[in-house]
């Protein structure tokens, strides 16, 4: 059985000023949309699909820009990319390294150092100490890699700003101190090393130094030696570098305010003003990325709820008005990476999901469940029907998908689809009742 023929049109997920265009990336495929920031029209797309997906189970890619392009890496085992406006340029190994952000100078990619818990006897006893120190790895823009030694007993964590790559780390002098009565039972009983502990700034835009650490490149900032939460926080924050968007004339922020639910709030500030030049407000959506371009904030918004309108793509400028751009209707299926075979197990495989679905009560408030498969492999899904109590005289309708767009195999359908059915109907985030068809409502 062949996969079906379905056309794929972009679906924006994160958004870059480069080359002097703003680059639209797709969600999960290795192509981009690239447009005229002062015309704000769709020019033209560049793929990168040489560069293979990250393993099933991988954490997402990782992608950055600089001035000149952009930099992907699917997974740290994985070759790093250099993408133009013309697609890849080059491609480097980063023996093991992660991409983490981008300047002038190139891409910085880090390796994890996490040292292991060290009990002695006595409070006297030496560290043990890695035989190789940490390192950081700069892939530049021209090709070749340069490493960067880091002067230090481990890397705690990353993170990085408009103009510097802040390093966390452990480093001597250290101590050792009577360990805890949990490291104690897991352990055994003893004296576990302490070290002190500092953030290293490192400039994205200066020379490539050939080593780092507390002597040479101390933080005048107050920040502290853990990663920030920046995910997890939603609300309107001017220090999150996720909540942000800058150039020369203009720093942007947005986020949501627990006053004013369900509405994102977008500001504009000239540069040394501490009083908004902009304020706007977007209802019933969430900005997920943005970037600056020609003086106008492009950003990536998503609906405020699941069941609203699909991701978008949206300019504002100082004026207040908010321009939609023509993202979405974007045709990329002949940049797409090509579909994997067809499992040999699919008809078996099918027949299992729908055993696990079909009849099972995910929650107190639904009954009349039923699961069917609709559609061909790969982009067939199943439906699970049924009612809830707060919805009489309708039918509701989740469609789910089995495999991801390649055609591989999603890890564990049963559980996580079991869990999100339970969630969702436990707080009732389905449509209005109003978006019924024929007394069938699609959640």
């Amino acid at each position: 059985m062949s996969a079906d023929s379905q056309r794929r049109f972009l679906r924006p997920h994160s958004v870059f000023f480069s080359s002097g265009y703003v680059w639209v990336v797709d969600a999960t495929q290795p192509v981009a949309a690239l447009f005229d920031p002062y015309t704000e029209r769709f020019a033209r797309l560049v793929s990168w699909t040489d560069l293979p997906p990250g393993p099933q189970g991988a954490r997402q890619r990782e992608i950055v820009a600089d001035a000149d392009g952009v930099w992907v890496q699917n997974h740290r085992d994985g070759p790093l990319v250099r993408v133009g406006v013309d697609g890849i340029l080059h491609a480097e190994f980063t023996q093991g390294h992660k991409l983490i952000c981008a300047g002038q100078t190139g891409a910085w990619c880090s390796s994890s150092t996490r040292r292991r818990r060290d009990i002695a006897s006595t409070p006297d006893v030496p560290p043990r100490r890695s035989p190789r120190p940490p390192t950081l790895l700069v892939a530049r823009p021209e090709g070749g890699t340069r490493r960067v030694v880091i002067d230090a007993a481990a890397t705690v964590s990353f993170e990085f700003d408009e103009s510097s790559l802040f390093v966390g780390v452990e480093h001597d002098p250290w101590e050792r101190v009577p360990t805890s009565a949990m490291t104690s039972r897991l352990d055994g009983a003893g004296f576990e090393v302490r070290y002190s502990s500092s953030v290293l700034q490192v400039p994205l835009d200066g020379t490539i130094p050939e080593r780092i650490g507390p002597d040479t490149h101390p933080c005048l900032q107050d920040r502290a030696v853990e990663y920030t939460s920046e995910y997890a926080d939603v609300t309107y924050n001017e220090a999150h570098r996720r909540k942000r968007a800058m150039d020369a004339a203009l720093r942007w922020h947005w986020g949501t305010v627990t006053a004013r639910r369900g509405i994102s709030i977008v500001r504009a500030y000239r540069p040394d003003a501490s009083v908004p030049t902009a304020e706007i407000d977007l209802p019933g959506m969430r900005v997920t990325d943005g970037a600056t371009a020609a003086g106008r904030l492009w950003m990536i918004t998503m609906p405020e709820t699941r069941t609203g309108p699909k991701d978008s793509v949206l300019t504002v400028g100082v004026d207040g008005r908010v321009h939609p751009v023509q993202a979405e209707g974007i045709d990329i299926t002949d940049r797409c990476w090509p579909v994997g075979p067809e499992p040999l197990d699919h008809g078996s495989y099918v027949a299992h999901c729908l055993r696990g679905l079909d009849g099972v009560r995910f929650s107190d408030g639904v009954d009349e469940v039923s699961a069917t498969y609709v559609g061909r492999w790969p982009n067939g899904h199943v439906q699970v029907r049924f009612r809830h109590v707060d919805y009489p005289g309708l039918t509701l309708v989740a469609r789910l998908r089995l495999y991801d767009e390649q055609g591989t195999r999603l890890d564990n359908f049963l559980t996580y689809v079991r869990a999100e059915l339970m969630e969702q109907a436990g707080t009732r985030a389905y449509p209005p009742a109003s978006d019924a068809v024929g007394g069938v409502l699609y959640v």
